[in-house]
Order: structure tokens, then C-alpha cells, then sequence
């Protein structure tokens, strides 16, 4: 019993000192089991990552377009783009015009997938057809130095850009109606730029004609009585000079002869000088670089004249010795066709319709003869005005509107009643003609002075008697529809410009934007002037309200 007691004792012993336990007594400390090794995952060996591989196509089909100069038009040239093992590298899309017809966007980085760019027209591509190629590639740099293979797509184009009315004449065209086919937006409108006719000799700045323009230049001539006789081609973008020409003094004298304001169509410049026989001509010069093309000589004693009239191959002026005379050239070789009768002493020009119509008003009488050969179709005369024909100036033009409708100012200005840089501002009533009928349709209560604009049916023109009110008066009945009444004690001075849905027009103080259908100023600037607007959609004031200033300023509507 002992012994059995024993071995259990000793069992019970060895059994807690495997544990540790035993109160901590013992003559050894217990050894720690050891611990299980730890857990590893095994590697598999990796692929190292295949080439770049890149593709692009551009989904865009054949690209027709028919546009007008100077609209607001976006080509969308799209396509997409993928890639394998791309990882952290960077993708430039680049675009190009290998005739650069479209403006180009800036190369920018891209991602996998859809793109597309939205491209506007070149400010510097001009009426006509235009054919060519657009690029896109994927680039590893921005400057498109390091191309990926397969990175490319092309897409060809033809544009056919079709011409829209530039300001050709006096009044814009030969209908001389002030009137522009386009729709602008005042809150676009902002300044571009302003150029100043150089020095005289004197010190002093010289006066300008109202301008004309062509194809994104903008003609400008130096008015009478200030020396130089200097035609200028300015840059429509930025106003810098793009060529000049001066007329030489005439022996001798050598005096400078007074130039017209420029009329320009189909790429020639036409301006007359005028003085005695030896100065008179009718010019056309190159519109791209100067040139002179033909010389015309004319008759008249130092007239000042409006710009000349062109329209279907000929180029009108109206002068003659004693004035009253109007003359035809062949608008390519100079050559006179023919002589007629009507108009005044100066400041005058022929009004050309689409049915083979000449139309000069001389102040008493509208005489119509006919384009081809100058033989007189009708005279419609009126009462005798106030003033004196003989050896005056008009100061006006005949404005054509509506079919068989012609109004004109009934009476000429007194002499001494300024150039063609000076404020047309002498008040006269108006007068609407029929051709078909001989006959005067109406004739305004009211005198208004300037040029008026007629569109859609309707004539605006300006009145300095109280209330001074520019008004929208009906082309077929004469009847008064609405009228606008300056700010303050303003007068208003200069032309009338009208496009589908703003009219222009100057007071002594600014030049305003009316619109047409709330009649209300939406846009104003203290540039008073004679207004242009070309077929890009630039504004262009020849500033001073009474006369001109030498400068104009130029306004973006876009």
C-alpha cells in the first residue's frame, strides 16, 4: 500500500511539472515547448507585361459642308481609342489640317475610349471650295514628336464656303439700303481694335471716309482737303496695315486730289479722284495687294463724290462737268460704256436693282435709266425744294426695298455742306417712288437727316425735330409703326444700319444697339460714327459724330 501510494505521488509530480504548475517550486525552471514554424504561401514565377499596343480610328464619315463666310460653324471630327498593356503611360491626341481650312485645338492628353473635337472654321479661310485631310494621332509627348504605331486616323473633307455680303459700297451694297442679312448678339459684342490715319505734316489728324471691306480687309481712304490722297488695306483681325497706296500730286500744281470713299467688289478696290481734267479718274486696284488694275478718266471741277457703285460687271459714278451726269465703266477693263442723265453736282452715287435698273436721285427728281445701255426709262419728278440744285450736292442716295419701291431725301444740300467724311445730317422729308407707275407713293410729314436703312418692308430713319426719335415708318404707306427716343438732349448724327434683328445708330454721344423687337438700347458705346459691318460680322465705326475723327474702331460680335 505504500508503494502504490508512492508511484502516485510521483505520477502526480511529473504530471504538473509538465504543465509548469507546482506553486513555483522545483529545483529547475520548466522548458518551453517549441513553437511550429511559420506558414509561407509559395510563389508562382510571373509573365513579365507584352509590348504597347495601340489603336485608333476615327469613326467620322466623309465630311460636306456648305456654310456661309463668317458663320459661327463646328465640324465634329470623333473616333475612339484603345490600348493593352498602356499602364502609367500618358496618351496625347493631336489634331491636324493638312489645307488648314479648320482651326486647330491644342494637343491634350487623353484616356481609353471615345473622343471627338469640335472644330471651328480658320479666320483666315475665305469664300470658295476647300478639300482636304484631318489627322488624328496618339502621341507619347505633347509635341507629337513620338507617335504610336497604329495610332492614327484621317477623315477627308470638302468645305464649300459660300460668299455672304461684305459692306461694298455706301449703304453696304448697291441697293445703298443699309441693310445686313445677319443675326448678332450684343452680349458677344467687344472691342477689337483701333487704328488712326497717320500724321499729316502738320501735326494734326486727318479725316477718313467711311469704310469698306472685303474678305477680312478693311479699306480705308483719306478724305478731302487734308493732303496725302492715301487708300489704306487694313488686317480685320488686328488692324495692322496690309498695304497702301498714294496717289501722286498732279502737275503742276502739285496738289493732291480728294479722294471717295472705297467701294469693293470681287476683289478689286474702286475709289475716284477728282479735281480738274487732269486729276479726275475712277481706279480699281487689286484688293489682296494694292495694284493698280484700270484708270478711268471722268468729267467734273472738284466734286466730292460717294463711294462708286458696282454690281453685275459695271462701276457707276455719278459727277460731271456741271454735274448730273452718271457714268458706266466695264468694272474689269475701265473701259466706258455709257453716259446718263440725273443726279447732282457731288455726294451722290447710282442705286442698281436686280431687274437692269439704274436709279440716281438729283434732289427734284428720281431718273431711272436703264443698266445696259443708259437710255432713260422713266423721270419722276416732284415739286421744286427749297434749295437751289444747281451746282449742290445730294449728300444721299436712293434706297431700294421692297419691289418697284425707291425712297430717297427730296432736296439737295446747300453748298458748302461737307464731304463724304462729315455728317450727312441736313434734314429733307423722305420720298417713296414707284417705277411702275411714275409715281410718288408718299412723302413724310416729317424731314430726316443721315441715311436711312430700309428692310423687310420697313424704312428707319432719324429725326432732329422735336422730338428728336429715330422711326419705323411703312415702306408702302409711309405710316409711322414705332419710334425710339434718345437718352437726354442727344441728336443724332450719321448713318442707319439694320441687320435681321438689330438696328444701329449714332447720337452726338454714343453709338447704340436698338432691338427690334423690344425697341429697346441693348448695347451702347461712346464710339458715335458711321457704321460698317462685314460679312465675318465685324462692326466698324468711322468715329465723330459731325465729322470724322481719323480713327476707327472695330468690335467683335462673336
Amino acid at each position: 500500500m505504500k508503494i502504490t501510494r508512492a508511484i502516485g505521488a510521483m505520477v502526480v509530480l511529473t504530471a504538473m511539472a509538465a504543465c509548469g504548475g507546482g506553486g513555483g517550486g522545483g529545483d529547475k525552471a520548466a522548458t518551453p515547448a517549441p513553437s511550429a514554424p511559420p506558414t509561407t504561401t509559395p510563389t508562382t514565377p510571373t509573365t513579365p507585361p507584352g509590348p504597347l499596343e495601340l489603336r485608333l480610328a476615327v469613326s467620322t464619315p466623309t465630311i460636306s459642308r456648305q456654310l456661309s463666310f463668317g458663320d459661327d460653324a463646328l465640324t465634329e471630327v470623333a473616333g475612339d481609342w484603345s490600348a493593352t498593356n498602356l499602364g502609367s503611360t500618358q496618351v496625347y491626341l493631336q489634331v491636324s489640317d493638312n489645307q488648314s481650312t479648320f482651326a486647330m485645338p491644342a494637343t491634350r492628353t487623353s484616356t481609353p475610349g471615345r473622343f471627338a473635337f469640335s472644330l471651328p472654321l480658320s479666320n483666315t479661310v475665305l469664300p470658295g471650295s476647300s478639300s482636304g485631310i484631318i489627322t488624328v494621332r496618339a502621341c507619347e509627348d505633347v509635341q507629337c514628336t513620338k507617335p504610336f504605331a497604329n495610332g492614327m486616323g484621317t477623315v477627308a473633307y470638302t468645305v464649300d464656303l459660300a460668299r455672304t455680303q461684305d459692306w461694298e459700297t455706301t449703304q453696304a451694297t448697291a441697293a445703298h439700303n443699309g441693310y445686313v442679312a445677319v443675326t448678332l448678339d450684343p452680349a458677344k459684342f467687344a472691342k477689337a481694335w483701333e487704328w488712326a490715319r497717320p500724321e499729316v505734316t502738320t501735326g494734326a489728324l486727318g479725316p477718313i471716309n467711311p469704310v469698306a471691306t472685303w474678305e477680312r480687309s478693311v479699306l480705308v481712304s483719306e478724305a478731302f482737303g487734308t493732303g496725302g490722297a492715301t487708300v489704306y488695306a487694313l488686317n480685320e483681325t488686328d488692324g495692322s496695315m496690309r498695304w497702301r497706296r498714294q496717289f501722286p500730286p498732279v502737275t503742276p500744281t502739285s496738289y493732291h486730289p480728294p479722294l471717295s470713299p472705297p467701294a469693293v467688289t470681287d476683289g478689286r478696290v474702286y475709289i475716284t479722284t477728282t479735281g480738274q481734267t487732269e486729276a479726275t479718274f475712277l481706279y480699281s486696284l487689286n484688293v489682296y495687294t494694292g495694284d493698280l488694275l484700270t484708270k478711268s478718266p471722268f468729267r467734273t471741277q472738284w466734286a466730292q463724290l460717294l463711294a462708286p457703285t458696282v454690281k453685275n460687271g459695271q462701276s457707276y459714278v455719278q459727277a460731271g462737268t456741271y454735274g448730273g451726269v452718271v457714268y458706266a465703266f466695264d468694272a474689269i477693263t475701265g473701259r466706258e460704256l455709257w453716259q446718263g442723265g440725273g443726279g447732282s453736282a457731288g455726294l451722290n452715287t447710282p442705286s442698281v436693282d436686280n431687274e437692269g435698273r439704274v436709279y440716281v436721285h438729283g434732289g427734284v427728281s428720281l431718273n431711272v435709266m436703264s443698266e445696259a445701255t443708259g437710255v432713260p426709262l422713266a423721270t419722276i419728278s416732284s415739286p421744286p425744294p427749297d434749295y437751289p440744285i444747281s451746282q449742290s450736292d445730294y449728300h444721299a442716295v436712293a434706297a431700294l426695298g421692297l419691289p418697284d419701291s425707291i425712297t430717297a431725301p427730296f432736296s439737295v444740300v446747300v453748298p458748302g455742306g461737307g464731304g463724304a467724311s462729315s455728317n450727312s445730317n441736313f434734314s429733307r422729308p423722305l420720298k417713296n417712288y414707284s417705277f411702275s407707275t411714275a409715281s410718288v407713293r408718299w412723302t413724310s410729314v416729317k424731314s430726316y437727316g443721315g441715311y436711312p436703312a430700309v428692310a423687310k418692308g420697313i424704312v428707319y430713319a432719324t429725326t432732329n425735330s422735336a422730338p428728336r426719335q429715330l422711326e419705323a415708318i411703312n415702306e408702302r404707306t409711309g405710316a409711322v409703326l414705332w419710334s425710339w427716343t434718345p437718352p437726354g438732349s442727344e441728336s443724332f448724327y450719321r448713318n442707319v444700319v439694320v441687320t435681321n434683328n438689330l438696328l444701329f445708330v449714332s447720337t452726338n454721344r454714343a453709338l447704340y444697339a436698338i432691338d427690334l423687337d423690344t425697341r429697346k438700347a441693348v448695347w451702347e458705346s461712346p464710339t458715335p460714327g458711321d457704321v460698317a459691318i462685314s460679312a465675318s460680322r465685324m462692326i466698324y465705326v468711322t468715329t465723330g459724330a459731325s465729322k470724322s475723327d481719323g480713327r476707327v474702331v472695330a468690335f467683335r460680335t462673336r
